[in-house]
């Protein structure tokens, strides 16, 4: 069994055993590099992928394809990504799969889920992927068997709830706030005697805000401050983000000010869209039946790392950019031996 969190920013992928992270990077067409190796050269480079006529190189560059489009989890870029790092963790045909979609989508607003939605999904994982090889073969990538559609912004809870035993979690009510690269979801979910578990749809949901915001603005903040003649690729702006560092022309730069200002003046505006839907308009006194409020995505171990203030019960997890993904592992464990 495989999960997979198909983040627009990086696909995180786990069996139970090994847990790996895929940056969601690609360049259209085929990229070709010719290596020299022991005084010859040789045609080599990154993983080449075709499905349904579109090809794409699997790398990252300063054309690298732009993941933040509407129809992300439905696209052809999708599922070349999502199979290759499938097939990487070894894959095999008629393995199940688990993975999910952003809580607005995978529900109505009365609640009922979106199975149009759902199967669309389903049935784009299914279609061919092949990868073109160095010596001019074709290898077809594994095809999933089962595949098993979740909301988002619940794997995270389902992380926090099913222990290693299989056994759950006593707790009453949680909250999640899942802060990934395009967007944020979030999630209520309330535990009751006999099984009868609930998301309250009213406080549950998600909005186009997350770290991709924070690389925008710290792009745009080291333009300025660095008198840079454009704006530097995304790719680098993320990469400062984590690091503090940045390197122009052949020039290193420190830019852990420019770093800390934008996480300090981005970051509280996310939390407080979030808190506003956990808590359905009602601020704090709104949040106080919840037992937990987990903080994950890429956006926890940013707020962690400056040291912002969070919710009285916030729970941030080890590693909360895997959250998700060990969710999704946990609930399909769960589904196998059921």
């Amino acid at each position: 069994m495989i999960a997979i969190d198909d983040g627009y920013g990086d696909l995180k992928i786990g069996n139970g055993r090994h847990f790996r992270v895929f940056p969601s990077k690609a360049i259209s067409g085929r990229v070709v590099r010719s290596r020299y190796v022991d005084g010859n050269f040789e045609i080599g480079g990154a993983p080449v992928l075709e499905s349904e006529g579109s090809i794409f190189t699997i790398q990252d560059g300063a054309n690298a394809e732009d993941t933040r489009f509407d129809d992300w989890p439905n696209s052809t870029l999708n599922r070349t990504l999502c199979r290759h790092a499938a097939a990487e963790m070894g894959m095999r045909d008629g393995d199940n799969l688990v993975t999910g979609l952003p809580m607005s989508v995978y529900f109505e607003r009365d609640g009922r889920v979106n199975q149009k939605a759902v199967q669309r999904r389903v049935e784009s994982l299914k279609k061919p992927v092949v990868q073109h090889m160095p010596d001019g073969m074709q290898r077809h990538l594994a095809v999933p068997g089962r595949i098993k559609i979740i909301p988002q912004g619940m794997a995270a809870i389902f992380d926090h709830l099913i222990q290693e035993d299989g056994q759950m979690l006593q707790l009453e009510a949680v909250g999640v706030v899942d802060i990934g690269a395009r967007t944020t979801d979030v999630a209520v979910y309330f535990l009751q005697d006999g099984g009868e578990n609930a998301i309250e749809i009213s406080r549950s949901g998600g909005f186009r805000r997350g770290v991709s915001d924070l690389v925008d603005a710290l792009a745009q903040e080291l333009q300025k401050a660095l008198r840079l003649p454009a704006t530097p690729p995304l790719s680098t702006a993320a990469a400062s983000l984590r690091t503090g560092k940045f390197k122009a022309s052949g020039q290193d730069h420190n830019v852990d000010s420019q770093r800390l200002h934008v996480l300090r003046t981005v970051l509280p505006g996310i939390l407080q869209e979030a808190e506003q839907i956990l808590s359905a308009g009602r601020g704090a006194a709104g949040l106080m039946d919840l037992d937990r409020i987990l903080l994950v995505g890429g956006g926890a171990y940013l707020a962690e790392s400056i040291g912002l203030s969070l919710w009285e019960q916030t729970h941030i997890p080890q590693s909360p950019e895997l959250a998700n993904v060990r969710g999704m592992v946990k609930l399909g464990q769960v589904l196998e031996n059921a």
